[in-house]
């Protein structure tokens, strides 16, 4: 009884050809689905999915490598950056990062410094926003002083 215990068993070839969903024949599906499609980008930066502001960042790094004549090493190293700076956290604010719904592209990160090094290679860094301790101001003693004689 073991032996049949552990053993996977194979049932015979069934037909699944009946489990497929055709889209094409159900038309306000197929429109609807196309419509949220040309929808997706125009939300507000913080209101993206990560999936689609990783697609942002990826237009993002290859414009601005365009423009600045980046090298691919260069390219890949800020789009690692950026990337890592969105699972971070540090990118998911719209005031870190300037998104322009109607263009749908980022038009400026922020926190973004780009330096250039002897050698001519462009380095890239993420500048963090730290948090400032603050503290409650005390209560003069005075009051406390003059119930205590």
């Amino acid at each position: 009884m073991a032996s049949i215990r552990n053993r996977t068993v194979r049932r015979g070839d069934q037909d699944v050809s009946a489990n497929v969903i055709d889209f094409a024949v159900n038309e306000s599906l197929q429109n609807l689905l196309s419509a949220e499609i040309g929808n997706a980008f125009k939300r507000p930066w913080h209101r993206l999915e990560r999936g689609l502001r990783l697609n942002r960042l990826r237009l993002f790094t290859e414009t601005l490598a365009e423009k600045r004549g980046f090298k691919d090493t260069e390219k890949q190293s800020l789009l690692a950056l950026l990337t890592k700076s969105l699972d971070k956290k540090l990118l998911n604010s719209k005031t870190s990062v300037e998104y322009d719904q109607e263009m749908e592209e980022i038009k400026e990160i922020k926190p973004l410094v780009m330096h250039q090094s002897a050698t001519g290679e462009v380095l890239f860094q993420l500048l963090e926003k730290r948090n400032a301790v603050t503290f409650r101001k005390r209560l003069s003693s005075a009051p406390a002083q003059e119930e205590a004689t």
